[in-house]
């Protein structure tokens, strides 16, 4: 999967991540910038440009990583925008490696997948969802910050319009999060009924990975627990590894906690 984050920290400095270099401030417990009010403004006033020069898209700036700046509609965010930012240090946490090419399931708008490109966690990035709203933000994003050569987006119902030749060192998501229905939330955001997207994607997600590849998942802690899904990974090939709790960035607790599988 690469070179480790501790031998890339010591050429921090040296590259952007246009290079595929580590964020010098991605150190714990300090992640990526979400907002910054320079290029924040820059995307703003870009986005003024290409509506008096016809754009209708209707997407709009929603967090900055690292000078890239991540496009969205609000109705799109299905917590990966705030509990997508523990994703980096998570991922450290876990001693984890930067790699070659990364994967977000349920990407929504890629707020996960390009805040990992946007810090050097992986020199490609790909991302699918079966929101066709999604999915033309995430390419939204990738054409704004010229990028197109770097993401794959795929408009797919779980894994089964991937092509079959995709192979992924990493995979992250912040997938629904809830078995049963919650009256506030949006279904196709937040309910997985009977767990049976988790279902599908643990039985498929094998036949993607690269040997020693590795996925993350974001899960909720009022509805479900590890032991929820270690019988789907094992029946699917993997291994539960471990698991962290959900933590802010000044070590309170909160209701997220991340499962880490091996394939």
């Amino acid at each position: 999967m690469g070179s480790d984050l501790g031998g890339l920290r010591d050429q921090q400095g040296k590259h952007s991540w246009r290079h595929h270099g580590l964020d010098p401030r991605l150190q714990p417990p300090l992640v990526s910038e979400m907002y910054g009010g320079r290029i924040l403004t820059k995307a703003l006033w870009r986005r003024v440009v290409h509506r008096v020069l016809g754009y209708r898209g209707g997407f709009e700036p929603a967090a900055v990583y690292n000078g890239l700046v991540v496009f969205h509609r609000p109705e799109l965010n299905g917590g990966g925008l705030t509990h997508g930012q523990n994703v980096p240090r998570v991922l450290l946490e876990f001693g984890l490696k930067r790699c070659e090419r990364l994967f977000e399931f349920c990407a929504g708008p890629g707020y996960i997948g390009y805040d990992l490109l946007a810090n050097g966690f992986c020199e490609r990035l790909v991302l699918s969802d079966i929101n066709p709203e999604a999915v033309r933000a995430a390419e939204y994003t990738a054409k704004w910050n010229r990028v197109e050569n770097l993401v794959k987006i795929y408009l797919s119902d779980g894994l089964d319009q991937v092509p079959a030749s995709e192979r992924w060192d990493l995979v992250v998501a912040n997938p629904p999060a809830f078995g049963r229905r919650v009256e506030s939330e949006p279904d196709l955001i937040a309910y997985d009924a009977e767990w049976a997207l988790h279902q599908r994607f643990y039985a498929s997600v094998k036949k993607f990975m690269k040997p020693g590849g590795h996925a993350v998942m974001v899960e909720d802690l009022g509805y479900s627990t590890p032991e929820v899904f270690e019988p789907m990974i094992r029946a699917g090939g993997g291994r539960l590894v471990a698991t962290l709790p959900g933590t802010d960035l000044r070590g309170n607790r909160f209701e997220k906690y991340y499962i880490l599988s091996a394939w």
